[in-house]
């Protein structure tokens, strides 16, 4: 590792550690000397507890991967991480304290302890994220990058690194571009890539090849595998919908599993409470508006008030989904096919039931239900899935997951009649990255860019 990387990781395991420290100290201060009825003789023995405290808590954040350094920050996965952490950290100290301990430790003191960590190591990873920010904006920390290889992968690789979310990059430039530049990265004249990384001095080096020039990706691993000092990846020449980002290894036989993507049992069930907790609250608290809706499009033309119809969701089974009907009931049925804008077949108060979604609200009933939920990807009826299966790779894997009302695709803007392709990712990624708190970031972006979008007819 490099001055500049261990100089990082002790900036963040020195604050870890005082934030752990911090909090447990508080949390006894508060518990022996301010809240009543503490015995301060107590806290000579909470003191000496401060050390297995420090250390398993350390442990844990260790253990979730918060001292590896990744190109991209994020806040959300970082505090998602540093929660679990804590909590772990938590329920291990209360197990050593109930079956090692014979002086009881106040159950108060260690509650408190929970509530100011999560607070403290919050705070404290903000703060020093925001520093590290700053000193990549100033030129300090720069992590420099050797492509090799080339190809459109390359080249999506590269343009990712320029998005506004990635700071501290420095291109140290291409190897074995074979004359084709990507970006601006300056092309290297070396008889290995050994010589080429001592000419450059990367901390990442990144390969990949087209899919035709395996032979040659393959030699250029080899060389890759060489490297002691020097962080190697490859970008693997494969569609990103295949890929559910899962290596693993049978008796040293190395294996890439493609559909990986998935979400837990225990996750699950969670998801499946927040679910009906969640629908059930907004199911009572919205009927007046449903009721009205009801009403407005039963006088707004002949017809039932609910459009039901056949989608797919989990395991491509197929469930009837409720929505208020939006078109003319004569033509609501037919050719499986998006609406476009200005169709003749959508009635005035459907025009505006659709533009602001406010036609899924029966959905709800269907999340109920259980045969979809509150966040996930957008069901399709069963003949346009059986022909998307046949044209789009990996389009079958967003049915690992329940269908959804919203979804990290939707918020993002791609609905209606946009790129599926790009659908699929938007999805894929929900369902590798899967957590409540990424629910509730999308719930959240629905309220605010969810409902009225410029592509829903």
């Amino acid at each position: 590792m490099k001055s500049s990387r261990r100089s990082l990781l002790a900036l963040k395991l020195i604050s870890d550690a005082l934030a752990i420290l911090l909090s447990w100290l508080l949390a006894g201060y508060l518990r022996f000397f301010i809240i009543p009825g503490g015995v301060r003789a107590s806290f000579t023995m909470f003191l000496q507890v401060s050390i297995l405290v420090v250390s398993y808590t350390l442990f844990f954040i260790s253990r979730n991967g918060l001292y590896i350094e990744d190109l991209e920050h994020s806040w959300r996965k970082e505090t998602n991480k540093l929660m679990i952490s804590a909590f772990e950290g938590f329920l291990l100290l209360v197990i050593t304290l109930y079956f090692v301990f014979i002086q009881k430790v106040s159950r108060l003191a260690i509650g408190l302890h929970f509530i100011l960590l999560v607070i403290f190591l919050v705070t404290e990873r903000t703060i020093i994220s925001s520093y590290i920010m700053s000193c990549y904006r100033k030129g300090k920390y720069n992590r420099r990058i050797l492509l090799v290889g080339y190809g459109e992968n390359l080249q999506n690789y590269e343009r990712a690194l320029h998005s506004k979310s990635i700071l501290g990059i420095n291109l140290a430039g291409q190897f074995d571009g074979q004359g084709i530049a990507i970006g601006g990265a300056r092309q290297l004249e070396a008889e290995s890539l050994r010589i080429a990384v001592e000419q450059t001095k990367p901390d990442l080096v990144v390969i990949s090849y087209p899919g035709s020039e395996y032979e040659k990706q393959q030699a250029m691993v080899a060389q890759g595998l060489d490297l002691l000092n020097e962080k190697v990846v490859l970008i693997p020449s494969l569609p990103e919908s295949y890929i559910g980002t899962q290596i693993s290894d049978f008796r040293w036989i190395p294996m890439f599993t493609l559909n990986a993507a998935d979400i837990g049992a225990f996750q699950r069930i969670a998801k499946r409470l927040f679910d009906i907790v969640t629908c059930s609250i907004g199911i009572t608290l919205i009927s007046p508006i449903l009721l009205l809706l009801a009403v407005l499009v039963k006088l707004s033309s002949p017809g039932p008030v609910i459009y039901k119809q056949k989608r797919v969701t989990r395991d491509e089974k197929i469930f009837t989904m409720y929505k208020f009907r939006s078109m003319r009931n004569d033509i609501a049925e037919g050719t499986a096919h998006w609406t476009e804008e200005n169709d003749p077949r959508v009635t005035r108060i459907g025009k505006f039931l659709r533009k602001t979604s406010l036609d899924e609200l029966p959905q709800l009933f269907n999340v109920i239900g259980g045969s979809m939920s509150l966040i996930g990807p957008r069901p399709e009826r069963p003949e346009l899935v059986e022909q998307f299966n046949s044209e789009i790779p990996g389009y079958r894997m967003r049915h690992r997951v329940k269908a959804g009302i919203s979804g990290w695709a939707q918020v993002n803007g791609w609905r209606g009649n946009t790129s599926l392709e790009r659908r699929i990712e938007f999805d894929l990624f929900y369902i590798r990255n899967w957590s409540m708190l990424f629910d509730l970031k999308i719930v959240l972006y629905t309220f605010f860019r969810g409902f009225v979008n410029e592509n829903a007819y």
